[in-house]
């Protein structure tokens, strides 16, 4: 077969060119000549589709899930692929992937969360070309999203927007007991939730768990830091129970006071799961909770009496400074993939400004910035509470804070130590002291596995 012409017939394999395309270009290569032409139509009707498995994250603002959705089908019939979606939610996410990745079945394309690019780097395919040009496209990466993005030289993923926690406030109770929001958890969470709770009608002035989950992982790593501790020293060594102990013990007893000695949280928190704040919340049963937009989503498209009764504020720091750690979703394509082609013309497809933006205006500010041309974007001037997510994004910090995103690092928030020593004070019996030292130990372990 003539060379060009076999070139034709693997972009069309591909999807890469519609079967229209195909005819016409190859009648060019072939001069037109009717036997030819009619040799190229059952070539092109006997070439099999592409088949690309996408796995997409599944999260609780359910119209911006719809729009990406219909963005890939779109794209899907444009190019005449076949695609099959598999979404997973919080909890199911990290544990699909590496049941995937053991039995050397993953998927062509994966949308992740910001520790995939680090966690699973030896099993994703390096995407610099394609992460730079979008990058320099729109402005460049915010710095923390570059950094999780960008391992070892080489972009293992292209950074698709982010998600952060912000501080929920119920307005119309703080304006009533002539409050202001508060800006460090101890003493202002505690003397403004106590103002404000009343435990006789269910009503409770801090709603946060110390589970194992997104919302209790993300919790306990910034509290740590607005401690002035962590998980690691500045050169990325475990410090949890070294470097860090002081630091870390008043956190972690911060922590467990909200429950136990304060008694700020409604009864049951510990065994709550990523949306069990939100059901609170939207029960009127809290006055403060730390949240994604999600749960401000929810209140907005259901035209919920508490969306307009509701601040979105800077999440509270402590004595060491205020800290928080935002995720970044992203596109990584794994190494095994046969359309590595197809996976980038799709990211292409999905990142255009256009589609990204119907993505971003039913996401209610969920979809927050990673570039640094998408922060001035006029969304996030259309609502006063947009203002603390994109605050909150700009000024995050990464896994291994203050020192450097590492697998080991990635790997201690994967496998829930901070919340796991949360629990065993909480509901183990132990004191923080002994939760302290087997939670180091952890790290430790974790820390020379990955060393090696």
């Amino acid at each position: 077969m003539n060379q060009r012409l076999r070139h034709l017939a693997e972009q069309l394999d591909a999807g890469l060119i519609a079967r229209r395309e195909f005819l016409r270009k190859a009648a060019v290569v072939t001069g037109g000549a009717a036997a030819g032409l009619a040799t190229l139509r059952t070539m092109a009707s006997a070439q099999p589709k592409a088949k690309l498995r996408v796995w997409l994250f599944k999260s609780f603002v359910t119209n911006a899930n719809d729009v990406l959705g219909r963005q890939i089908e779109a794209w899907a019939k444009e190019r005449g692929v076949d695609v099959e979606l598999d979404w997973a939610t919080f909890g199911d996410r990290e544990p699909k992937f590496v049941a995937a990745i053991e039995a050397g079945n993953p998927p062509d394309l994966a949308e992740m969360h910001i520790m995939g690019p680090t966690r699973y780097k030896a099993v994703l395919r390096d995407m610099s070309a394609l992460a730079g040009d979008l990058a320099r496209a729109k402005g460049g990466l915010l710095p923390f999203a570059e950094t999780a993005m960008k391992i070892d030289g080489k972009f293992l993923a292209v950074a698709r927007y982010s998600m952060t926690t912000v501080f929920f406030v119920r307005k119309d109770v703080m304006e009533a007991k002539g409050l202001k929001p508060p800006k460090v958890y101890d003493p202002d969470v505690v003397e403004f939730a106590r103002k404000t709770q009343d435990p006789s009608k269910d009503l409770f002035g801090f709603g946060q768990t110390l589970n194992r989950s997104d919302d209790g992982d993300g919790f306990m790593e910034n509290i740590f830091w607005d401690y002035g501790g962590g998980s690691w020293d500045k050169d990325g060594k475990p410090a949890l129970g070294t470097t860090f102990r002081a630091q870390n013990l008043k956190a972690l007893q911060f922590a467990v006071d909200t429950i136990q000695k304060h008694k700020i949280q409604p009864p049951g928190v510990m065994g709550w799961t990523d949306v069990s704040n939100n059901e609170a919340y939207m029960a009127g049963k809290l006055v403060t909770t730390n949240n994604g937009a999600s749960l401000y989503y929810a209140m907005v498209t259901k035209k919920h009496e508490l969306a307009a009764k509701t601040q979105l504020v800077l999440t509270p720091g402590g004595p060491g400074g205020s800290f928080v750690g935002s995720s970044c979703y992203n596109w990584a394509i794994f190494g095994k993939s046969k359309h590595a082609d197809l996976c980038e013309d799709l990211i292409r497809w999905v990142e255009d400004e256009k589609r990204f933006s119907e993505y971003l205006h039913v996401s209610v500010g969920q979809a927050g910035p990673v570039y640094k041309g998408r922060v001035d974007h006029p969304y996030w001037k259309s609502d006063p509470n947009f203002e603390a997510i994109v605050q909150n994004i700009v000024r995050s910090v990464n896994y291994g804070h203050p020192g450097p995103l590492t697998s080991a690092a990635v790997e201690v928030r994967a496998q829930h130590i901070l919340t796991d020593m949360a629990g065993r004070v909480v509901v183990g019996g132990l004191s923080p002291e002994a939760a302290l030292k087997e939670a180091h130990a952890r790290v430790e372990e974790i820390y020379k596995m990955r060393r090696t």
